[in-house]
């Protein structure tokens, strides 16, 4: 006796197939507009970028706007959490005389913790929570692994080179001797690939003399540090 018409069969096989597929459709549909809100916030954070110039209020809002949109259809997507803790930085120098800094950066410091616990090996998310504890001034413990992890996992990527000089420079005087040694070895690479902007970082932050009497000599430093 057939315990299964071969209808029925069918429909048990086909059913979970249609149900994986349904699945996958959603899901790719979720990383696409993730993916498209992303973008318009990452647009948004390249013109202030490129331009060299704090945003507007009415883009900080769309920025953010876009950025929460993408982590609410991809929670766990480190980029995207990297992406709003820097827009959130950017909030916070915007509103730097109105309103307390590190409130607005709160989150911004959540999300690179959590992000750099996921993504340990990701250079650029550990100098920048560098650089927001340094605006932030606190030269904490987070503060010095930030700055050793950036310089370990990233020396010779120009941008994290130049938030390390940032970052490192701004604290100078918290700086524990191994931090100090990570970010004077930073400066002497940034001298040797991008000499202007690593020499305009140093000069900006009025410590040419302390940083030349740590540099190793060569070249570039003769020139920089004028022996």
């Amino acid at each position: 006796m057939r315990l299964f018409s071969p209808l029925k069969t069918r429909l048990y096989i086909a059913i979970p197939v249609m149900l994986c597929a349904f699945f996958g459709m959603f899901q790719a549909t979720k990383i696409g507009i993730a993916d498209i809100q992303a973008y318009k916030a990452r647009y948004l954070l390249s013109q202030w970028e490129e331009g060299q110039r704090l945003p507007t209020d009415d883009e900080v809002v769309r920025a953010l706007d876009s950025a929460s949109s993408a982590l609410g259809w991809a929670p766990n997507n480190t980029e995207y959490m990297d992406l709003k803790a820097h827009i959130l930085t950017y909030k916070g120098l915007l509103y730097w005389e109105s309103l307390p800094f590190a409130a607005v950066t709160e989150e911004a410091v959540a999300f690179y913790l959590q992000s750099t616990q996921v993504r340990p090996k990701w250079p650029y998310a550990w100098a920048r929570l560098a650089l927001l504890k340094a605006h932030r001034g606190e030269f904490d413990d987070a503060y010095q692994t930030a700055l050793l992890r950036a310089v370990e996992y990233g020396p010779w990527e120009r941008n994290v080179q130049k938030t390390i000089a940032e970052a490192g420079l701004y604290g100078w005087t918290q700086l524990e001797e191994a931090s100090r040694d990570a970010l004077i070895a930073t400066i002497q690479r940034g001298l040797n690939v991008q000499f202007k902007t690593m020499a305009d970082i140093v000069m900006r932050h009025h410590r040419k003399v302390f940083v030349c009497a740590y540099l190793a000599r060569n070249e570039k430093t003769k020139t920089f540090c004028g022996w």
